[in-house]
């Protein structure tokens, strides 16, 4: 694993800021941001009140945007296990019994440029 700079943990840092904030101006309420089960980590956990779930939101950020290379394809296989394997230790800890999903949050300098919902589109987590 490689060891991140200071300038890259501030710009992960203000995507995953910028990314609560979004959440919440859309209804979602926080549970906890940051939580981490060994070298697993979930940038967010969230209460989609709409839809009645917990969701574990994954957040990339860049320091710009650019269409060819969309946020999302940031999130690669190993990324997804390593999530999935997050959030079912999550789930087991939290006693939590409902229906739940993974998002991923793209975020460009401070503003949120993609909200990809079910990213593994089964239902259930990744």
């Amino acid at each position: 694993m490689k060891a991140m700079t200071h300038d890259t943990a501030i710009v992960g840092t203000t995507g995953e800021d910028a990314a609560a904030r979004y959440l919440e101006e859309v209804g979602y309420r926080i549970i906890e941001r940051n939580v981490r089960f060994g070298r697993y980590e979930i940038d967010i956990v969230a209460e989609d009140r709409l839809r009645g779930m917990i969701v574990f939101v994954e957040v990339k950020t860049r320091t710009t945007s650019n269409a060819r290379y969309p946020l999302r394809t940031a999130v690669t296989m190993r990324k997804r296990r390593a999530l999935r394997k997050a959030a079912a230790r999550w789930v087991a800890a939290n006693e939590y019994e409902g229906a739940g999903r993974t998002d991923v949050i793209g975020v460009a300098g401070t503003s949120v440029v993609e909200h990809v919902l079910n990213l593994g589109s089964d239902g259930l987590f990744l």
